[in-house]
């Protein structure tokens, strides 16, 4: 079974998942949701690390999970920064914030972080538990901290900037890395870094340190892939 396969695979165990619910609006917004899924990049991350320690790995029941865990988690993290940033479009289409209201918005985000919880029990495994939880917490200190930064509390500078990407971005990738492969979390770490500095300039937000963060995490990146690719 190739990689697209496994991805159909965590694809429809997330809708199944998410379709479990009573309520017929979680199940109209959940379609929506599901309909406009990107590259799930973040299971792709899990999957191709998992892969560098054989099928067995790849295939297990605790891989797919854990896949559908961090896809959870990002469209959790995707539903409640649209209703803090005000944003009315997320994917091409209208945002769920702007389709149907905040309430709703959030609502389905903590429906996401529910099952993200009762997927975990069923892995039983407390180092990966505790590694979504440490991931949850850098995600909401890092926006916490944009937002001081936003009202003038804090200076945006190098370091606060990283920080800003690494709870972002950076640190999902590196938990999905890290869940195929604990040897390629770096690897993720750096590639998630990468990603949300060239969608920062995608998106007009680049900094002063913008260019300088690029230059030295392609380098990085360069480092850990080599020691990927040394696992194959």
């Amino acid at each position: 079974m190739n990689l697209e396969d496994k991805l159909d695979q965590v694809r429809t165990e997330y809708i199944r998942r998410m379709m479990q619910g009573n309520s017929h609006l979680l199940k109209e917004v959940d379609r929506y949701i599901t309909s406009r899924s990107g590259k799930m990049l973040r299971p792709r991350m899990l999957l191709t690390s998992a892969a560098t320690l054989g099928t067995d790995v790849l295939d297990a029941k605790r891989t797919l999970l854990l896949a559908v865990c961090v896809e959870m988690l990002h469209n959790a993290s995707l539903l409640h920064d649209d209703v803090i940033d005000r944003s009315n479009m997320r994917r091409g289409q209208k945002s769920v914030n702007s389709r149907w209201n905040n309430g709703v918005a959030v609502l389905v985000g903590d429906y996401h972080l529910a099952q993200i919880m009762q997927l975990l029990d069923e892995v039983d495994d407390h180092d990966a538990a505790m590694r979504i939880n440490n991931t949850v917490l850098q995600m909401v200190e890092a926006e916490l901290l944009q937002q001081e930064i936003l009202s003038g509390v804090r200076a945006m500078d190098a370091e606060n900037y990283l920080r800003i990407i690494d709870g972002k971005t950076a640190r999902l990738f590196a938990t999905a890395a890290a869940f195929g492969n604990p040897d390629c979390e770096q690897y993720g770490l750096h590639y998630g870094r990468l990603f949300q500095l060239r969608d920062d300039i995608a998106d007009g937000e680049s900094t002063p340190f913008t260019d300088t963060l690029i230059k030295q995490e392609e380098e990085l990146l360069k480092q850990t892939s080599v020691k990927v690719e040394m696992m194959q």
